[in-house]
């Protein structure tokens, strides 16, 4: 399955990647979508990300409108947190349903979920950049940790044909343990200290 590792701050664009199972959209684009936001609103493209990533919601969402997709929240949070669009088993069945970008304001983290046709049946994955791959969830508890304070996942739905594919670049290797161990010096050289340091006590 398609799944790409997060990268410093760019959890955002990964969920865009991750959610549409391509790389179409790039780190431009999401610059792009910030410009915009400033040229629309005046507010400072620093308010919006910052160096290496970190978009706010508004460019994540922007980002994605850019390409020709629909974008509706899933929870209004005004009141009681309540679903107030379609139900996920329901968008699960339109095929123009791409998936739903999740933004974790406590963690100040973006994941997605996406369909995913198994044996014939559409079935929801759970995609988080730092963790290992795509996890299948049922759609109800999806709908659960939405709803959920605890879990206070803001979910936003996108609808729009299938991105094209774009392989991913770039990715990093795993990062190599650095080993902890103390190495000592080589032995002469402590000779030569210890002579030093007994010198000094003697003076």
């Amino acid at each position: 399955m398609f799944f790409v590792r997060q990268r410093s701050n760019q959890c955002g664009l990964h969920a865009i990647q991750n959610m549409f199972k391509s790389a179409a959209v790039s780190n431009d684009d999401m610059a792009m979508a910030c410009d915009e936001i400033h040229k629309e609103t005046g507010d400072s493209v620093l308010n919006h990300e910052s160096f290496g990533g970190d978009w706010s919601v508004s460019a994540v969402l922007a980002a994605i409108i850019r390409q020709g997709y629909s974008v509706e929240r899933g929870v209004d949070t005004r009141t009681t947190r309540r679903w107030v669009t379609e139900e996920i088993p329901d968008l699960l069945l339109d095929s123009e349903f791409r998936g739903i970008i999740i933004h974790q304001p406590i963690s100040r983290h973006f994941t997605c979920l996406r369909p995913e046709t198994v044996d014939g049946e559409r079935l929801l994955y759970y995609v988080d950049s730092q963790s290992q791959g795509p996890i299948r969830i049922s759609p109800r508890l999806a709908m659960r940790r939405c709803l959920a304070t605890a879990y206070s996942w803001e979910p936003f739905i996108i609808k729009g044909p299938e991105m094209k594919y774009v392989s991913p670049t770039n990715i990093p290797s795993p990062m190599r343990r650095v080993s902890k161990r103390v190495r000592r010096p080589p032995e002469d050289f402590m000779k030569s200290w210890y002579a030093l340091s007994t010198t000094k006590k003697t003076e």
